[in-house]
């Protein structure tokens, strides 16, 4: 009986230490591969941050290091800065912080500190400070699918270096999302309560909300940075599926519709739009925007006789080659982009 009982024992012993074993060799060939992972993207990073990439755009990852190990693969770095060469633009941001699960590598979550400058070849430049910035971007075997970005308290200054003229820009809140939809480029952008002022002036306009949701034909591509090079937003086509933008004290606009942008960078579209408020807006404008005192009064003349005196109503607009029409009659002149 005694040894029936040893055997037993023994038999559970054996058990024991080749579960133990097995444990302990599961974890040296998970050890393993995570390490194999992170030299790998390690060294992928390096080519892609060398410019091996379809914009061949080159960047500096200062101190760069992977980490994250056991259950978590990230990269993070005191310093990024980026260079566009094709486009004249160059960036320069603050620690760079980015983690991915193991169990979901193509989900990943980052962060960007501030401040951040932005400097073009076209003669100006862009400091950026923010609170807090977070990201994420999913990728599947076709490349990247989605990405989204969220600030909090965002400032931007905005200088021109041939005058020295600087333009404010602030907002408590500012997020964007897009998303692969086959060939086309799903977009979606949200601000909140949006101030602009010049140097040493009062704002602009009165703080705006702004949302809009759309899409880019044909621009999936930008997902993975294969953008027409030199062309950007000139010669797109989309649908503006809704655009508000809201001043408060019932100042609010609302616009849907195609539309699309020429290569010399003239809009044109069909659009419906809401306008609520409609004086309010014409008194907000004629303030903000002076020179053009004559052309906000003309419009604003006919919705009001096109609403039969109401404060509110809504209008299909065509816009062709920037020139805005009301029907057979032309209201005003959109710039270029």
């Amino acid at each position: 009986m005694a040894t029936s009982r040893k055997e037993n024992r023994s038999t559970a012993s054996r058990k024991i230490s080749l579960f133990a074993i097995a444990i302990i060799v599961a974890m040296l060939v998970y050890s393993g591969l995570w390490w194999s992972a992170a030299g790998a993207l390690e060294k992928k990073l390096a080519e892609i941050l060398g410019g091996d990439n379809p914009a061949a755009i080159q960047a500096d990852c200062t101190d760069m290091t992977v980490g994250g190990f056991p259950f978590r693969l990230g990269v993070t770095c005191t310093k990024l800065a980026v260079d566009d060469h094709f486009h004249g633009l160059s960036g320069t941001f603050g620690a760079f912080r980015s983690a991915a699960q193991v169990y979901a590598p193509g989900r990943v979550l980052w962060e960007l500190e501030g401040p951040g400058q932005l400097r073009s070849s076209l003669g100006f430049s862009l400091t950026l400070q923010w609170a807090q910035m977070r990201s994420s971007l999913s990728a599947g075997l076709s490349g990247l699918d989605r990405s989204s970005i969220e600030t909090e308290d965002l400032q931007g200054l905005l200088t021109a270096r041939n005058d020295g003229e600087t333009v404010e820009a602030k907002t408590p809140h500012a997020e964007a999302h897009v998303r692969r939809s086959g060939e086309d480029l799903d977009l979606a952008a949200l601000v909140k309560e949006a101030v602009l002022s010049l140097h040493d002036q009062p704002p602009v306009l009165p703080p705006l909300s702004a949302s809009v949701d759309m899409t880019l034909v044909g621009k999936a591509k930008y997902l993975d940075l294969q953008g027409d090079r030199g062309e950007g937003l000139y010669g797109s086509k989309g649908e503006i599926r809704r655009f508000v933008a809201d001043m408060g004290e019932g100042r609010v606009l609302t616009l849907s519709g195609p539309v699309s942008i020429g290569t010399d960078g003239m809009v044109s579209g069909e659009f419906h739009v809401e306008v609520e408020g409609i004086k309010a807006w014409q008194e907000t404008l004629r303030q903000a925007f002076p020179d053009e005192r004559e052309t906000i009064d003309n419009a604003g003349n006919v919705l009001g006789a096109l609403f039969s005196g109401k404060d509110k109503g809504s209008a299909d607009l065509t816009v062709t080659d920037g020139v805005v029409s009301l029907g057979i009659f032309p209201i005003a002149v959109l710039p270029p982009l």
